[in-house]
């Protein structure tokens, strides 16, 4: 089965389909690369930005990934059809 990853940022979709999911974390990783190094610690010190490393959700396809406060993140596992 050939399938490719969409990331899903806020409603919006990124410009790039990714051929794993690992490639689309990656995409993230490195648009928010600035945010997760910064460990953003909400009043009370805890963290706020750490639900990133998540793994793949291979039963439902469709993985969540939370950045901060405002930044929702969605993978899609999307099936090609042949």
């Amino acid at each position: 089965m050939n399938s490719v990853y969409v990331v899903i940022e806020n409603g919006e979709p990124y410009e790039t389909v990714y051929r794993s999911f690992s490639l689309a974390k990656a995409a993230v990783k490195e648009k928010y690369g600035g945010v997760i190094a910064e460990e953003i610690r909400d009043s009370y010190g805890e963290p706020i930005c750490s639900e990133i490393d998540v793994p793949e959700d291979f039963l439902g396809g469709k993985t969540y990934l939370y950045i901060e406060k405002g930044i929702h993140i969605y993978i899609y596992e999307l099936t090609i059809a042949s």
